[in-house]
This record gives structure tokens, sequence and C-alpha cells, in this order.
């Protein structure tokens, strides 16, 4: 087994994880609909979170031919998707216990600033972890504009007061989540 086999292993079962919370979750809310209210900007975070997890696991790939692993670059990648499991976890509410209700637009007024305060630190994670594979400063611009973008808008979505802010940075980074996807999903078939 390589060090990467081993890395990517573990990456690969704390994303399983983080899919599963977040794929049990939906389920748990689509088994209470009835005792559950929809909140667009908790399905935009959430729907980001799948995309980002997916997205993340599959830009691992890229670090296939990486011979020789140092204790960082073995610690970074699995702090970073451990962060991101954090994320999806915190994201997805628990199921309603039988006959009480769940209003979703009420989880994201209490609980968004924590997953969105973890989205942020996720951010500033991937900026780093992007320097770290740098060639230089135009390589990490370029590499970190999403990474950049979702930091941007967790920081806005945080401090911002005004429900229509927030509802727009939801919308920017579940507008973003599938370009990146895609963008790293590509790359497993090369």
């Amino acid at each position: 087994m390589t060090s990467f086999e081993f890395v990517f292993g573990m990456i690969s079962v704390i994303t399983s994880l983080a899919l599963t919370r977040l794929l049990s979750g939906c389920v748990g809310l689509y088994r209470h609909a009835g005792h559950v209210r929809f909140s667009w900007r908790h399905a935009c975070w959430t729907a980001m979170a799948f995309m980002l997890l997916l997205g993340n696991w599959a830009a691992f790939w890229k670090m296939h031919d990486v011979e020789v692993w140092s204790g960082l670059d073995i610690l970074m990648p699995l702090l970073f998707v451990g962060v991101l499991y954090a994320f999806c976890d915190l994201v997805m509410p628990e199921e309603p216990r039988d006959g009480q209700w769940l209003d979703l637009r009420e989880y994201h007024a209490l609980q968004g600033h924590r997953y969105k305060t973890v989205q942020l630190v996720f951010s500033l994670l991937a900026l780093l972890v992007i320097a770290r594979r740098a060639d230089g400063l135009g390589d990490w611009f370029t590499s970190s504009r999403f990474a950049l973008v979702a930091a941007a808008c967790c920081v806005v979505a945080l401090v911002t007061r005004r429900v229509w802010l927030d509802t727009a940075m939801a919308i920017v980074l579940v507008a973003m989540a599938p370009v990146f996807l895609w963008m790293h999903l590509q790359g497993l078939a090369g």
C-alpha cells in the first residue's frame, strides 16, 4: 500500500461518514416532511455541503503522484476533511421527534452561525492547503478562487443582519458548488 492509498483511504472514510450524515439527515427530513417547515436558505447550505464534500474528495486525487509524505502532508488533509465533516454534520439538524415540529428557517437562524463559522474555517484551511502545493502567488491565487469567494461569502453571511444578504450569500455559494464539483470530478477521469 502506498502512502497516498493510506491517506486517501482515511479521507474516503471521513468523506463517507459526512456523506452518510447528509443523506440520512435528508431522508429523515423527508420522512417527517409533514412536521418540517422548509427553508430555501438552509437548503442552499445543505446542497452546497453535499457538492463541496464530493468535490473536495475528488480534488484529493491530484495528490496520487506524491511519493513522499511528511507528517504535515498527512495531517493537513485529515484536518481539512475533519472540518468538512463537522460542517456537514452541523448543517443537518436532528430529525424531529414524534409529533414535534422542525422549522428549518428557525434552525438556520439559531444554528446557522455555527455551520457558517465552520465553513469559514474550512475555506481558510483550503487556502493553506492550496498554498502548500502552489508554485507561486499567481498559481495560489488561480487555484484559490473558489476558497476566496467562499470565505468572503461566509464572512458576509456571518456579520450581516439582513435576511436578503444572507440569502444572497447562500445563493452565490450554491451556484459555485456545481462548477467546483464538476471541475474536480473531471480530474478523476485523467
